[in-house]
């Protein structure tokens, strides 16, 4: 049955999103102090990802991702994200295929977008269609991948907020990434804005994405949730 929106969405992620004392316990960092171990950088230079004093710095440069060196199918993924330059785009890729689709610099996989609010100021002042993405925490499907995206969309694969609440560079946000049975929700800043359900694939590695300008991330932790048992069919092929 096709989601009747983020009402629905809300109600299927009630108690996945609930948190005691306990359950805070169970996150994880995905960083560590001393190295990135723990991640692949996929189609990146050396010095593309360096992480250092609990933050880190991307610098764009070429473009490509950095991603975990496992899969991961049910989980709550949290960051803290901003752009150290006006315009900035980056994103995070979940269920994603270990190296880029044919052609493209970035994996097949469901993207939550990180793009700054300056990005859409360049493109309406150079007379471009901007109808199409925002700038406050779409989710859609790259190179291949499926979604049934949540309410507003584009009537295709393109889940639009339903509220503005990024913050413009260099001010830091929050995201909270839900992914659930090939479900997926975005809160930003402490409220869920955006998702889609049927995600193809609903299992595959977590990537951050270098597009072009410098972004930073911090306090990147996960806390896997039980349950999922994804089918070969939907499940992103294992790297080599």
């Amino acid at each position: 049955m096709r989601p009747s929106g983020m009402v629905a969405a809300t109600l299927l992620f009630t108690a996945a999103v609930h948190e005691s004392v306990a359950d805070q316990e169970t996150f994880r960092p995905m960083f560590h102090d001393r190295d990135l171990s723990g991640w692949v950088n996929v189609n990146t230079a050396p010095d593309t990802w360096v992480w250092s004093n609990g933050v880190l710095h991307c610098t764009g440069q070429p473009l490509g991702v950095l991603r975990t060196d496992r899969q991961y199918e049910n989980f709550i993924l949290e960051l803290e994200w901003r752009h150290l330059r006006p315009a900035g785009n980056s994103g995070v890729m979940i269920w994603a295929s270990p190296t880029p689709a044919p052609g493209q610099p970035y994996p097949k996989a469901i993207e939550v977008q990180i793009l700054d609010h300056q990005f859409l100021t360049n493109q309406i002042a150079a007379g471009r269609k901007t109808d199409w993405f925002t700038t406050d925490g779409d989710v859609f499907a790259i190179h291949g991948a499926r979604m049934i995206p949540f309410e507003p969309n584009d009537g295709r694969m393109r889940s639009f907020p339903r509220e503005s609440r990024t913050r413009g560079s260099p001010e830091w946000n929050h995201y909270r990434i839900t992914a659930s049975n090939g479900t997926i929700t975005l809160a930003v800043n402490g409220a869920v804005v955006s998702g889609g359900s049927n995600c193809v694939w609903r299992k595959g590695y977590i990537c951050l994405e270098s597009e072009g300008s410098p972004v930073e991330f911090r306090n990147v932790r996960i806390r896997e949730l039980s349950g999922g048992n994804a089918p070969p069919e939907e499940t992103a092929p294992m790297a080599e």
